[in-house]
């Protein structure tokens, strides 16, 4: 998190010793693709993840998948806040102060690795419902899911209690400030801390993704055959409804599940790679690192922003619960303005209060 901005600000204030301008060039590309990428994301992701929220609240009752995509959708929001927070002021040479770059280094590292770990748990979720669906129903509920949920957050927010001592803002010139390691710590947070970041962020997450869709995937197709053997002997209807449901709900999250693994992808090849690809700064290998290193970065960042997306393009149920929302909200508001003008005055007035009463019983 600190890395990239760093580089950013180390780039820009360093002496130059050459005048290709090839190298130049490329390094001005990734560093306005730094600057501005954010914005986009905040742009699409933030209404997006707000309205992911209430159209999952609306769908049902609360159960456990609500807890999980609503969640998940406001630890997105709250990673892209941090972060653009993070960028800007440091960006704009607002003094953090040591208080602010802890406070922000701190709740972005646990934000991007709870979400993804968030995920993690849905897939898991999804995977019980789809191996053992009989279970699932009576021991898997909206309480329980709350525990999952704090279990989850509870080692990870200890696992980064350690940069509110190990971080600290620094300033080297005017408009020239970042946030670094502590020099007592860097040889820890270089050769320890950062295997240990790339594992629990993006590693485990990755694999165990990996493992839980791919059974999912396997239950959906032999669910599915045995579904349609049911329905050709039986003709149940009903269940072939709610199968459906079912599949559509699990389609949704494995493709988000999918989707994430394949956006961050490139950002583990690189953290891999890192401590052994360290060619020259100002040369053409250095900004041809850096701009990959930027754009493993932006798809990385993208994955807090698309959910919305995903879920409605892959799942029927969803996106027609989110049109009915807002269309339901026309159609409400539609009979106010028609049969005010209709009516004489006392009536008029009735039908108006009638309608409010109705707005406020459904809140």
């Amino acid at each position: 998190m600190f890395e990239v901005r760093m580089a950013a600000n180390l780039t820009n204030g360093s002496t130059e010793v050459t005048d290709d301008s090839a190298w130049k060039a490329v390094e001005s590309v990734a560093f306005d693709i730094q600057t501005y990428y954010l914005w986009v994301i905040f742009a699409l992701g933030f209404p997006g993840n707000c309205a992911t929220i209430v159209t999952v609240i609306k769908m049902s009752p609360a159960r456990s998948l609500t807890v999980y995509i609503a969640l998940l959708a406001v630890v997105d929001n709250l990673a892209i806040i941090n972060k653009l927070l993070l960028f800007v002021l440091l960006d704009n040479g607002v003094h953090l102060q040591d208080v602010g770059c802890k406070i922000l280094g701190y709740f972005g590292n646990f934000l991007i690795t709870f979400a993804n770990w968030l995920l993690v748990a849905m897939s898991v979720e999804r995977f019980a419902a789809v191996w053992f669906p009989f279970k699932v129903g009576q021991s898997w509920t909206f309480k329980k899911s709350l525990i999952a949920v704090v279990l989850v957050a509870l080692p990870l927010s200890v696992l980064f209690l350690h940069l509110f001592w190990m971080i600290k803002f620094v300033t080297e010139g005017p408009g020239m400030v970042y946030c670094d390691v502590e020099e007592t710590y860097k040889h820890f947070m270089m050769h320890i801390w950062y295997w240990i970041n790339v594992i629990v962020y993006a590693v485990i997450p990755c694999t165990l993704l990996l493992v839980f869709n791919c059974l999912i995937v396997g239950g959906i197709i032999k669910s599915g055959k045995a579904q349609k053997y049911l329905n050709s002997n039986y003709g149940n209807q009903k269940s072939n409804s709610c199968a459906d449901r079912h599949r559509q709900v699990t389609i949704m999250l494995v493709t988000a599940a999918i989707t994430l693994v394949i956006l961050t992808t490139p950002r583990c090849v690189i953290l891999v790679l890192t401590p052994y690809w360290t060619p020259e700064q100002n040369s053409m290998k250095g900004a041809v690192k850096y701009l990959i290193d930027t754009l493993a970065f932006v798809l990385c960042d993208v994955t807090h922003a698309i959910n919305f997306y995903v879920y409605s393009l892959s799942a029927r149920r969803f996106r027609f619960q989110f049109v009915q929302l807002f269309m339901c909200r026309r159609r409400k508001m539609a009979p106010v303005n028609t049969q005010y003008f209709s009516l004489s005055p006392r009536a008029s007035l009735r039908v108006q209060m009638s309608f409010v009463g109705e707005e406020h019983g459904n809140n």
